[in-house]
């Protein structure tokens, strides 16, 4: 039994291998806001955050401080979300004279009611839904359309997650850790059958968890539910939100905070693989339950493959787990040798 492991190395090297250039490819943490903020600010919390790190000169647009920062490595998304996870019952004020690049400017874009009625700066739902859909789901859909769909031929050739899905067996768990769905769709461009868990796959069918969510998930207070990979969560359904249960980059976050990523997780807890291989993924202090997880599957496996253009993840994984660690530094690279 094997277990894939899916970061956002792995699409980004999708994208590249597409020939998008760089600054159009989906991001990874180190460029997350910069690449899914271009449209939206999350004021005023992007400013008490930038205030609470001692900048309070913030100039006519607060987004372009966190970016060099961002890009310095001085601050990060995940830091910024969970600020704005603590501190959102906090108490904010708005001043509508002086509103910087981005903002909505508090009308009901993402709760029900007239488009002109105001929401108070104090609705922390609303911002918090806000942030998920300008923030995070609606710009991935749009980079994920822009690198791999072309017009009047649809998707384009995933070839390297293809190379990779070929060495899926009907009794394999995939566990996607990206929004994107570009993992599933070469799936689907290969004949493969697959179902999202927490269903119950059927002999013929791969099993994928996605428990930090999926641009084609929607949710409401009681269900979520997962559509085809092809479609991106907008228009949603009646009576569902689009990117609602998306788990956001964020520090010391947990799924016990999160009803749907436990679901999802479950079936894959009291698995016991003998090959781990992981592509695009780190293995960030941060991610503690994902750590947890990959600590009791790696207590059974013989093997651990890591698939990143550097060695590091594999240094530190061979340091973190008991059993042998194997570092390749492309998907291609790594099907050739288990070919």
């Amino acid at each position: 039994m094997k277990h894939f492991i899916i970061g956002a190395g792995a699409t980004l090297a999708e994208a590249l291998a597409l020939d998008n250039p760089l600054e159009a490819c989906p991001p990874l943490i180190r460029d997350f806001a910069r690449k899914t903020w271009s449209n939206y600010t999350p004021h005023p919390v992007l400013e008490a955050y930038l205030s609470e790190l001692g900048y309070f000169d913030l100039g006519h647009d607060p987004r372009e401080l966190f970016f060099q920062l961002e890009e310095s490595g001085a601050a990060d998304i995940e830091r910024f979300m969970e600020f704005a996870w603590e501190n959102r019952d906090r108490e904010w004020s708005v001043d509508d004279n002086n509103l910087p690049p981005g903002y909505i400017r508090g009308l009901r874009i993402r709760q029900a009611g007239s488009s002109a009625e105001r929401i108070e700066p104090n609705d922390a739902d609303t911002f918090w839904d806000n942030l998920l859909y300008h923030g995070i789901g609606s710009p991935l859909s749009f980079l994920m359309v822009q690198c791999f769909f072309e017009n009047g031929k649809g998707w384009r050739n995933l070839r390297l997650s293809r190379l990779v899905g070929e060495q899926l067996g009907h009794s394999d768990l995939v566990l996607n850790l990206n929004y994107d769905t570009v993992f599933e769709l070469a799936l689907m461009q290969m004949g493969r059958q697959f179902c999202y868990s927490p269903n119950t796959p059927t002999e013929n069918q791969i099993l994928i968890c996605k428990p930090h969510g999926s641009l084609n998930m929607v949710a409401n207070t009681t269900s979520f539910v997962f559509g085809q990979p092809d479609w991106l969560g907008a228009p949603e359904p009646p009576g569902f939100r689009s990117y609602s249960g998306l788990i956001p980059p964020r520090m010391n976050k947990s799924y016990t905070q999160h009803p749907i990523a436990r679901m999802i997780l479950s079936p894959a807890r009291t698995r016991s693989p003998s090959l781990i291989v992981m592509w695009g993924v780190g293995l960030a202090n941060s991610d503690l339950d994902l750590l947890d997880l990959y600590f009791s599957w790696a207590s059974h496996a013989e093997q651990i493959h890591i698939i990143n253009p550097s060695p590091d993840v594999a240094e530190q994984a061979a340091k973190l787990f008991h059993c042998s660690v194997r570092h390749f530094p492309s998907a291609t690279e790594w099907a050739l040798s288990v070919a």
